[in-house]
């Protein structure tokens, strides 16, 4: 019954306040100036190079595997912290407690965070996840979210504690969301700008051995960045918006606008490998750069229409629903069943780029991406050879080098 959730709120939220009343004053998002002009507090702090002070991460999902995440991680927890570059201080907040705010050390940094199991989403977020709940469409992927105001970064989080990630239950489908973050990361460390309003979210998935994308992880980026475009030109009306791919992980509006980006992150065992699969999109913040609801907004003036602005939360969810169907359809079938959908959207067929290295000035076509994901040009000669970034040009289509057989 709904009076039950809301009970159960109730109860959480009492927690929650507990904790928030405590750093709410230094990672609120925005605060009224004199002038009555909001002010993003985190941006400027950063800018001054005072503290920021990061929130708790929340992690909530179905009962069961709630409970088996904190059993495999009380295995490999000391004294409730699970070890590695940042360290995860892990608290069960499933069942209602007394003193909270005497129980949650709240030293958060970059370092250490606090992570705290609920039942329910805090019911003071800035995302509404009965919104996102009602877009999603998954079996598995986004249906265990682990949720943060503010962070370093949700990519280096997951990424920088394997043990974290080894103990998460097959088929949890977790999700790492945070509003913004002090850390973004971008391609080769470069930092990504995280305003209120981008997207910011890093999805856990495992490859078990043998299958197709354990061969071919460098397909894991694009078929993020086709779950994105695919997503959103899914919504009725949005068909048209032109979105495309520059490779190997960027999102665009038509040939010269970025608008997001993906980066991966992949730690093997014995049993497979581990993917974190990052990425950035600018919705509703129209700084620093173009965001989707401009692109939304001028092409509703051009055509004469009236297309409602995207929300993070259905933008994330038809994401997500993408990505799962294409993740599971890569894996039945590989490459092949891919590779169409996403020509249909980059920006590089027939295109000319100019090599690097031994080859600087030849001029070649784009030709294609190959079986296990490298880039292929074609020579004036005919040949078709795989190409790679020389790694010192910010443009990844600038500065390709052939990769040379050992």
């Amino acid at each position: 019954m709904w009076w039950c959730r809301v009970h159960a709120a109730f109860q959480t939220s009492k927690s929650e306040l507990s904790v928030l009343r405590r750093f709410v004053s230094c990672c609120s998002p925005n605060q009224h100036s004199q002038n009555g002009e909001q002010k993003d507090i985190i941006e400027s702090k950063m800018a001054s190079n005072d503290e920021v002070m990061l929130s708790p991460t929340f992690i909530f999902s179905s009962e069961n595997n709630q409970q088996t995440f904190l059993e495999n991680l009380a295995r490999v927890q000391k004294d409730g912290m699970c070890s590695g570059d940042v360290a995860l201080e892990i608290k069960d907040w499933t069942q209602p407690s007394g003193d909270v705010e005497s129980s949650v050390d709240l030293t958060i940094n970059s370092k250490k965070i606090p992570v705290l199991f609920c039942n329910d989403p805090p019911v003071w977020s800035r995302f509404d996840f009965g919104k996102f709940n009602r877009h999603l469409a998954t079996q598995e992927m986004g249906r265990m979210m682990m949720y943060s105001e503010l962070t370093s970064s949700t990519q280096a989080i997951l990424s920088g504690n394997v043990k974290f990630l080894g103990q998460i239950p097959a088929g949890a489908g977790l999700v790492y969301l945070a509003l913004q973050q002090t850390q973004g990361k971008g391609r080769r460390d470069n930092k990504w700008v995280s305003p209120y309003g981008c997207l910011l979210f890093s999805a856990h998935a495992d490859i078990p051995k043998g299958t197709p994308l354990a061969g071919n992880m460098a397909f894991i980026q694009y078929l993020c960045s086709l779950a994105v475009v695919k997503g959103i030109q899914g919504i009725s009306g949005y068909e048209a918006l032109d979105l495309r791919l520059k490779w190997p992980n960027d999102i665009y509006y038509g040939a010269h606008t970025k608008v997001g980006g993906v980066l991966i992150d992949c730690s093997s065992g014995s049993w497979g490998t581990s993917a974190i699969i990052g990425c950035g999109l600018n919705v509703t913040n129209s700084d620093p750069t173009t965001c989707l609801n401009d692109i939304v907004k001028a092409y509703s003036e051009e055509h004469s229409v009236s297309l409602a602005p995207l929300s993070l939360e259905q933008v994330l969810a038809v994401t997500l629903n993408q990505l799962e169907l294409l993740w599971n359809q890569f894996q039945k079938f590989g490459p092949a069943s891919f590779l169409d959908e996403y020509y249909e959207k980059w920006l590089h067929s027939g295109a000319k780029v100019t090599l690097g290295g031994d080859e600087s000035g030849e001029e070649v076509t784009i030709f294609g991406i190959n079986d296990s994901g490298y880039l292929q040009v074609r020579r004036p000669s005919g040949d078709i050879v795989v190409v790679q970034p020389d790694g010192n040009s910010f443009d990844m289509m600038k500065g390709l080098v052939i990769v040379r057989k050992a």
